[in-house]
């Protein structure tokens, strides 16, 4: 089996309605072409004239097609039109032309030098209008176009305009406004009454803008169907079920891509330039018609009065309920149960057997039901079918028994298909309120797992398994991307796989190991093996881009992949904010740790005398506290020595400064030598010093005294100055607890100290 083809689908707003059932369409025709489908949403050119807050940012999104390339896309389908609504037609020209050289496709828009799949809208639109003229006499027709920037609404402008002069009507420029194809075009809409207040009918270019025009109408209570007739375009899956109804053309975007992916190899290989999708006029309610009439739907079915199942027009049906989607074998079994059912029930008719068949009925009812009936129709064609059948088998009754049984078989088949439906718009709240209580647990994660980036990403990808999400995959950049309004985006050639979700595992990745080339981000060993519909949307917050988010979804969970985006990007904002407020508080932790460093260095130097090296006044009296306070000498003898040296102002004098110098520390040798490392030896100030010693015993200090006079010997011989270094001692012993006052015992050390320095005056001169 040969390597699958890479469909690329460029496209608008993935949450509009329009662009799901395309991307709907596309999914289906990949699928049965056995192709992976990659979705890429980048929104609207940017264009400065539709700025609000709302969509301040949205320009992110247009990054999101540089992620395609010739190396992981195969051929690319885009929603030009769509995309550059709101920029000039040069600019999406511009824009096609900077696209990777790959087979590139447009839908619903032509562009010249593009082969394109386009709606037919003349079909549908010219029988609108002629509708609105012929059979309800209207001549004063107002429109809504979209956007003149866009190629449909150019073109459903031009049938507007051609059908009512082609029949005898005048083109009033006064009575068309132009809106966005959005539903926010109730401003245009009043501008278009207030000019002409006097219009029987208002037509509009899409669905979606006749949405906003009901309100309008409703406000000014101009009742829709009587008052003002109202038409739309596109036949969207809810105008079915506006109120009233509204008639509308049908222009299926999903079955347009459909048919266009189908297509594709004809596309890749050049023998398929362009096509169109025929357009229908559906009539409902909204244009003033009578919506029990079923007459139409008939017709269209080609259903006459036949006598013989066989020969069941079974391919109008097809037709009628599933438009394109009949042509090829992707709804065979589908068809296969609606024949099984439609058979039974014409032999249940004709034999009168209503009783017997009503459980098998349900039955085969209820096949149908199960198969994904409502991917390819909608509920309003299987009530029309329904309506249809019923109507045809009440030809072959003629009785009231009979025909009641009918009715009441009828009841029970629109009753089992209105709980069918029913059970599915359930399971869609569900499904939304999935993920509204999921996309509210991403962010509270962060915290919960106080910033572990690890554990938050297992728990957050854990989640995306129950809202539909297949697989998914987070791409982050190495760094965070500033990029703001009107700048070039520069693409980084490569990315990093952080984490992933594929079948419940959930997956890591560490720096080393994440690196992935753009090239490749389609076609790595963390992607499943089969065949895949995924959707690329960026991860941002306001100017920072952080990455994107690759989501493996069907069409069904389509409108999961937004508000996962925008919460996993405010849960990486999180962490990005939390993991800068750890950096901050690891680096307030360093310069608190080197602070304390610091003062305790700067606390040492500022206990240390500068000259000597060893302990000033202060750092004696701190030491010397700690040491007679400390429990573990409670009781212990200690001795404290208070010297002063005998010469030094004689050196000063006649040796100088330096000498002066060179005496104070050789004495501060003299006494680091006479105590131990753990006794505390200080330069009190000046040229006087003071050592405090633990001992083992009493009357210690004659013996350290005899041992500093030796030492003095010992440093006098090697220092060979030609003046003495020498110090008077005085000491004073005490036992160490808490409430000894060192100041008084060096008092009483200070004077045994002064009464040996004057016996040594009296004795020896005044210069000591």
């Amino acid at each position: 089996m040969g390597k699958r083809i890479n469909i690329g689908l460029l496209v608008d707003d993935i949450d509009s309605n329009f662009t799901q059932q395309t991307c709907r369409g596309a999914e289906l025709g990949a699928v049965g072409i056995d192709a992976n489908l990659y979705i890429f949403p980048m929104r609207f050119l940017d264009s400065r004239d539709f700025l609000d807050d709302h969509s301040r940012f949205e320009y992110q999104y247009n990054m999101i097609y540089r992620f395609i390339t010739d190396k992981n896309i195969d051929i690319l389908y885009i929603l030009m039109g769509n995309i550059g609504c709101r920029t000039e037609y040069d600019k999406q020209i511009e824009f096609l032309n900077k696209l990777p050289d790959i087979p590139i496709v447009t839908l619903y828009t032509a562009f010249e030098g593009f082969p394109s799949v386009t709606f037919n809208n003349r079909t549908g639109l010219e029988e609108t209008v002629l509708h609105i003229i012929n059979d309800h006499k209207a001549t004063k027709i107002g429109f809504v176009s979209g956007p003149l920037t866009n190629g449909d609404a150019v073109e459903r402008l031009t049938i507007y305009k051609d059908t009512l002069i082609n029949n005898g009507l005048e083109y009033d420029e006064n009575r068309v406004v132009y809106g966005n194809f959005e539903a926010a075009c109730e401003d245009v809409v009043e501008d278009l009454l207030d000019r002409n207040p006097d219009l029987e009918a208002v037509m509009f270019a899409s669905d979606l803008m006749a949405l906003g025009g009901y309100n309008v109408f409703k406000r000014r209570d101009k009742e829709i169907g009587k008052d003002i007739l109202v038409t739309g375009f596109d036949n969207a899956p809810f105008s079915s079920s506006m109120i009233p109804p509204l008639t509308t053309v049908d222009a299926s975007a999903a079955n347009l891509a459909y048919q266009a992916i189908q297509s594709t190899d004809k596309f890749l290989d050049n023998s398929l330039d362009d096509f169109q999708i025929d357009t229908y006029f559906i009539n409902r309610e909204s244009c003033g018609c009578d919506a029990n009439d079923i007459t139409s739907y008939e017709a269209t079915m080609d259903l006459t009065p036949v006598y013989v199942k066989e020969k069941l027009p079974l391919k109008g049906i097809y037709e009628y309920l599933f438009g394109e989607y009949s042509y090829g074998n992707a709804i065979d079994a589908i068809e296969e149960h609606i024949k099984d059912f439609l058979f039974a029930l014409f032999d249940t008719v004709q034999t009168r057997d209503f009783a017997n068949q009503r459980k098998n009925l349900k039955e085969l009812f209820g096949i149908i039901m199960q198969d994904p009936i409502l991917i390819y129709t909608t509920t309003e064609r299987m009530f029309n079918m329904l309506a249809v059948s019923k109507r045809q088998m009440e030809k072959f009754l003629d009785n009231d028994k009979d025909l009641l049984e009918l009715s009441e078989l009828f009841s029970m088949i629109y009753k089992a298909f209105t709980m069918h439906n029913s059970k599915m718009l359930e399971k869609k709240h569900e499904h939304i309120m999935g993920i509204s209580e999921m996309v509210n647990r991403m962010t509270s994660e962060i915290f919960v797992y106080d910033g572990n980036t690890e554990e938050a990403y297992s728990s957050m990808f854990t989640q995306f398994s129950q809202i539909g999400v297949k697989s998914a995959y987070m791409f982050s950049f190495k760094d965070i991307i500033r990029h703001y309004r009107g700048d070039e985006w520069v693409q980084p050639q490569t990315i990093n796989l952080k984490a992933y979700e594929v079948d419940g595992v959930v997956g890591v990745l560490s720096m080393q190991d994440a690196e992935v080339s753009v090239n490749d981000m389609f076609d790595n060993d963390f992607l499943p093996e089969h065949r895949v519909t995924m959707v690329l949307s960026p991860l941002y917050s306001f100017e920072e881009v952080y990455g994107v988010l690759l989501c493996e979804v069907d069409y069904t969970n389509f409108d999961c992949v937004t508000p996962i985006s925008i919460q996993l990007s405010s849960a990486l904002k999180s962490l990005i904010l939390l993991e800068k407020q750890r950096d901050i508080q690891r680096e307030l932790e360093n310069n608190l740790r080197r602070i304390e460093e610091s003062n305790n260095v700067l606390n040492e130097i500022s206990k240390s005398d500068e000259l000597t090296g060893i302990y000033n006044r202060r750092g004696f009296i701190d030491s010397a506290e700690k040491i007679i306070k400390d429990k573990k000498n409670l009781g212990k003898i200690a001795v404290v020595f208070y010297s002063d040296m005998d010469n030094l102002k004689m050196i000063n004098d006649v040796y100088g400064h330096d000498d002066g110098d060179f005496a104070l520390k050789e004495s501060a040798g003299i006494l680091s030598d006479t105590f131990r490392s753990s006794d505390v030896v200080s330069r009190f100030g000046g040229d006087e010093f003071v050592c405090l010693a633990v001992v083992n015993s009493e009357n210690k200090g004659p013996e350290i005294k005899e041992r500093i006079d030796i030492i003095t010997a010992n440093h006098n011989a090697i220092a060979g100055k030609p003046y003495p270094i020498e110090m008077s001692t005085g000491y004073a012993e005490f036992t160490c607890g808490e409430d000894v006052d060192i100041y008084k015992i060096l008092d009483i050390a200070d004077q045994m100290l002064y009464e040996e320095k004057q016996a040594k005056k009296k004795k020896e001169g005044s210069y000591r």
